[in-house]
């Protein structure tokens, strides 16, 4: 019986014959913990009597949830990553550098074939470049820390068979959406997710992020895009080793298989308070929007804000919103700096923040007041996300985002023109 890309990689890595269902340890190649997770991770490691990091040189801690550091009680966590790492010989990544799974990738972690954990639920983003990304919590971080190997329940795998050619101004964004309403909020529930067909030749390596990295939304384990021509010439544009990509076997055994024209797809609003609750943004025009995010794991890319600054070129006029701007490392950070993006957005009214998570979970300044209607480019909008329950929190593109900074509302741009 063949096999999908998971139960390959699993069974490299347990160097073992196996397939879905079948229960692993598995070598880890790489791991990423932050400054939400971390320190639960480092304290379960001393409780274990743990004496040793068996390989260092694999993990990254990254201070990005809590940027800048907001009180004493956060000191004391940052704190103990920096005298863990210190210990250990372990690489740090201080805080403003940016998001966890941005600077993760910058950092040349991310790698076809390889088998990555992370402490946070959207680990599953480094699946873009044709690996397993899974998310998991700070016990089995600790484990990992001592060991440099995770037991695992391989898992079974769903197939996406992506066609047709999106509709201008269609992006990543629209597919997650559009993917999290055909499944559902528990239809990736321990499995992984794997995409093929000719469609995806007009998905971006970013786009790529967006849909892997909106994937835990369903509970996925991990999700995987197939190292076709676009992620080769992207691996050979940043000298990203490629000898370990991996593709199924043609006999192996899908759970289901879904199809999805890429055509079909328009924009797409995430409505309160799940991302699978999703309406095509006809049914929501007028609606009033208080406040614009632009930024988080999901579309805090230089192509994103290269996307929300063009179109808001196009028109004139400040922000009638407030307007948050977060990059999601500080290598776009400098790159919008350079290109004048920055300026151009601070001239129209955005507050830029450090790179970093943001608002996104509430944890960093940005909280929306009691009644205000967010529009945000982030993956997740649950009852109280961003900090207060009394705020309702609707999810979109960089554009959609750009034309209700504009307007004050939720507006299709093709209505405002091209």
């Amino acid at each position: 019986m063949g096999k999908t890309i998971a139960e390959k990689v699993f069974s490299q890595k347990s160097k073992l014959d196996c397939h879905a269902g079948d229960i692993v340890v598995a070598e880890v190649d790489a791991a990423m913990t932050n400054d939400a997770s971390g320190p639960l991770s480092i304290q379960i490691f001393q409780k274990m009597g743990s004496k040793q990091v068996v390989y260092p040189k694999r993990i990254a801690f990254i201070i990005d949830h809590y940027v800048p550091c907001p009180n004493q009680k956060v000191a004391l966590l940052h704190q103990s990553i920096y005298d863990f790492t210190k210990k250990y010989g372990i690489k740090i990544f201080n805080a403003g550098t940016g998001i966890g799974h941005q600077v993760f990738d910058e950092k040349g972690f991310v790698a076809p074939g390889r088998l990555i954990i992370g402490g946070d639920s959207h680990t599953t983003t480094y699946g873009y470049l044709n690996c397993l990304g899974i998310g998991i919590g700070s016990s089995d971080m600790a484990m990992f820390f001592q060991s440099g190997k995770l037991w695992f329940k391989v898992p079974e795998t769903v197939r996406f068979n992506i066609t047709g050619h999106p509709k201008k101004g269609i992006t990543g964004k629209e597919v997650a959406l559009y993917l999290l309403s055909l499944v559902g909020a528990n239809g990736g529930n321990y499995l992984a997710f794997e995409f093929y067909g000719d469609g995806l030749r007009y998905l971006t390596m970013d786009d790529r992020r967006v849909i892997c990295n909106m994937m835990a939304e369903c509970c996925v384990k991990c999700s995987i895009m197939p190292f076709d021509e676009v992620a080769k010439s992207y691996c050979e544009m940043h000298s990203i080793p490629v000898e370990s990509a991996v593709e199924p076997d043609r006999d192996c055994v899908y759970k289901k298989t879904y199809n999805v024209d890429l055509s079909a797809v328009d924009y797409l609003i995430g409505c309160p308070h799940s991302p699978c609750i999703t309406k095509k943004i006809s049914e929501l025009t007028g609606t009033k929007i208080d406040m614009v995010l632009i930024g988080t794991c999901t579309n805090g890319r230089l192509e994103d804000f290269r996307n929300f600054y063009n179109f808001v070129s196009e028109h004139r006029g400040n922000f009638v919103t407030e307007c948050l701007v977060v990059p999601a490392s500080r290598e776009i950070e400098l790159e919008l700096a350079k290109e004048g993006i920055l300026t151009g957005l601070i001239e129209r009214g955005a507050m830029v923040l450090p790179p970093s998570c943001g608002p996104c979970c509430g944890s960093s300044p940005g909280v929306p007041l009691d009644n205000f209607n967010v529009l945000s480019t982030a993956n997740r909008n649950f009852l109280g996300r961003m900090g207060n329950s009394n705020a309702k929190i609707y999810l979109t593109s960089p554009v959609v985002a750009a034309a209700a900074a504009l307007t004050g509302r939720i507006i299709d741009p093709r209505e405002m023109g091209e």
